[in-house]
């Protein structure tokens, strides 16, 4: 009787410290200045919203509100998995109905990291979006975060939010130019885009969501290192449209500027002024009233290879 007593005492000890450890995590979450964090605790209001992977970060968000005179919020990530994405956006409108445009980077559709929907866990708390996402595509997952509060943590998205906690995650760009001889032997290199159904659908929600809400969605292709053959891209941008009805606007081959990319997938800082400055051109952003005149067109040259 005495042994069993201790066993029940002992598991009451461990289901308290789990719960009791996992609200002081959950706390540093909740207060940190990592953009999920300010977003979900009513500090991330905005005219312009961006969703998107890391293609998507590259929209270079000071330039842009300085340019258009509006204020933006990234919801972008690294490797970006298409459901958060559009759970996220869905869970944005309804805490910010006065967001004035969804900028999509339509890349999240190929490029989407299915073995990062688990890292979410994080901030289920936060949204029964994200709880409903993590439980119909890891079930095990779902069930031991509820089990397990500190469970909730063990993943890299809440690293992000402790690297975050007390400066603004506004440090992800880059003036890193890619190397020479990278560049020289772009066309040793290429990638094929899949165009997963799934992740298809998961856009088409977004954008229905955006027309539910009233919310102007523009759907966008950033641009890849010149001359990069990405193999079915007409695929994928024909996919997305007609699936969501939206047209995309394909930057892939917009930016003839070596000096521009980091490496083949990813513009620096100075390509993602550039594409602020096409978007503008092409009225999906608005410019600024401060500004007189349009951006120049972007140059066309590739010193890195010339």
């Amino acid at each position: 009787m005495k042994k069993g007593l201790w066993v029940i005492i002992f598991f009451i000890v461990l289901f308290a410290g789990d719960r009791l450890i996992g609200w002081l995590l959950q706390s540093q979450v909740d207060n940190s200045q990592f953009r999920y964090s300010r977003m979900y605790r009513n500090q991330g209001q905005a005219d312009i919203l961006i969703v998107g992977n890391s293609r998507g970060l590259n929209f270079y968000q000071p330039y842009m509100e300085q340019a258009t005179g509006k204020k933006t919020f990234s919801v972008c990530y690294y490797s970006m998995p298409s459901e958060i994405a559009t759970v996220v956006t869905q869970d944005y409108l309804d805490l910010y109905p006065n967001v004035k445009t969804v900028l999509v980077e339509i890349s999240i559709v190929e490029m989407s990291d299915d073995k990062l929907l688990t890292g979410f866990t994080t901030y289920m708390p936060h949204s029964r979006r994200i709880d409903s996402v993590i439980k119909s595509t890891s079930e095990d997952t779902w069930y031991a975060a509820h089990f397990s509060h500190i469970y909730r943590f063990n993943n890299e998205v809440f690293q992000r939010a402790m690297y975050h906690r007390n400066k603004l995650d506004d440090d992800w760009y880059t003036e890193r130019v890619i190397s020479n001889s990278l560049a020289r032997n772009v066309a040793n290199y290429n990638v094929s885009f899949k165009v997963p159904e799934k992740h298809v659908q998961d856009l088409k929600n977004l954008t229905d969501y955006c027309r539910k809400k009233n919310v102007p969605v523009k759907l966008v292709l950033g641009p890849f290192f010149p001359n990069y053959q990405v193999k079915n891209l007409d695929v994928l941008v024909k996919r997305v449209e007609e699936a969501t009805g939206c047209k995309v606007y394909n930057y892939g081959h917009s930016i003839d500027d070596g000096t521009a990319f980091s490496d083949f997938l990813h513009a620096n800082l100075k390509g993602g002024k550039t594409m602020v400055d096409l978007m503008i051109r092409d009225s999906l952003l608005p410019m600024s009233t401060k500004i007189s005149k349009l951006p120049p067109e972007p140059e066309k040259k590739n010193d890195l290879i010339n």
